[in-house]
């Protein structure tokens, strides 16, 4: 099978980001699968092999330019057309006071959680626009549509993701267009997890807990990673062409804008 357009897609070994690399592979791109863990190689290699396709999982830090540098140099020595981005990767953090908030701290979750998304657009364009009819979706949330207190951290960056979504969205249309997902609760490790933490502190079940956070969401229950895969590569298709500077809230009906 020949090879006619490349995805670059960040935080792939994560459970959000390996669901969307089967997706896209099953819908017959090849892939540059970029992840923090080690473990981004060896699932390039299984997809590569499951779908006889290019695909290539590059570990790196997303706070060294450099790196994502060599990620767009990987992608040009594939000599695939590059067509998507898919910038998933995120951190959260432990609840903080912002009376007693480390810097440090907010730095590094605005580095990851935007800068990168930042560095990553603007190193990608040139081949993008080589490309032609390219895309590029950035990986928001809920909670950059609303403040929540003690995370204003991450809550900032995604809202901050929205606005550069619109922004750059306006300066590279046509050639590319640009949009962002904005996922509510996910059924993940990290939701579980929060939600026990939660409960440990109102001194109730995890069980109670996630009754309790889950009656929120008209749907009844957290995404399955599929349907955030599933709502970011509609975003790269042709059903998505009149789709630019858009932010798809895909929580459920937990939040309505």
């Amino acid at each position: 099978m020949s090879d006619t357009k490349l995805a670059i897609l960040t935080g792939a070994s994560g459970e959000v980001g390996r669901a969307t690399a089967r997706r896209f592979a099953e819908s017959g791109w090849s892939l540059l699968l970029c992840d923090r863990a080690s473990q981004v190689v060896e699932l390039a290699e299984g997809l590569s092999s499951e779908f006889g396709r290019t695909s290539i999982g590059m570990q790196i830090d997303l706070e060294r330019d450099a790196e994502i540098e060599r990620v767009i140099e990987g992608a040009a020595q594939t000599g695939i057309p590059l067509r998507f981005l898919g910038l998933i990767a995120a951190i959260n953090h432990p609840a903080v006071s912002i009376a007693n908030i480390d810097m440090s701290l907010w730095d590094k979750v605005q580095n990851i959680n935007l800068r990168a998304n930042v560095k990553f657009i603007s190193a990608a364009v040139p081949l993008m626009r080589a490309a032609g009819d390219a895309s590029i979706v950035n990986v928001g949330s809920y909670w950059g549509r609303e403040g929540h207190a003690f995370f204003s951290p991450y809550c900032a960056s995604k809202a901050a993701l929205i606005s550069l979504t619109q922004s750059v969205a306006i300066e590279l249309a046509p050639e590319i267009r640009v949009n962002c997902i904005a996922p509510g609760n996910i059924d993940t490790p990290m939701h579980y997890n929060a939600l026990a933490v939660e409960a440990e502190k109102r001194g109730i079940s995890a069980e109670a807990m996630r009754e309790i956070e889950w009656a929120k969401i008209p749907m009844g229950r957290p995404a399955a990673t599929t349907e955030i895969a599933s709502a970011i590569h509609f975003l790269s298709t042709k059903d998505a062409s009149y789709f630019v500077g858009a932010t798809l809230d895909v929580n459920g009906g937990c939040r309505l804008t």
